[in-house]
């Protein structure tokens, strides 16, 4: 067998075994993804708009904040 084909075989050989195992590593190191209900929890909170901003807001704001407080509640056990 020819020198350059032993090298050859050699370094195939720690690239297919580098790759195997940093493949398993990689795989050994995930996390599971929160439920979609748990990331929207822990990245909105409840709104409460001071009286004068209520006095303020359309019939459509003032419904569209108690449906995302609703949902608050629904979801993640907001307290109103």
């Amino acid at each position: 067998m020819g020198k350059a084909l032993m090298i050859g075989l050699l370094l195939e050989g720690l690239l297919f075994e580098g790759l195997l195992f940093g493949g398993l590593s990689l795989a050994g190191c995930t996390t599971p993804v929160s439920p979609a209900r748990q990331v929207w929890c822990d990245l909105n909170q409840a709104r409460h708009p001071s009286v004068v901003v209520v006095a303020a807001m359309t019939r459509p704001e003032l419904d569209e904040v108690n449906a995302y407080n609703a949902k608050g509640a629904r979801w993640c056990g907001w307290k109103p």
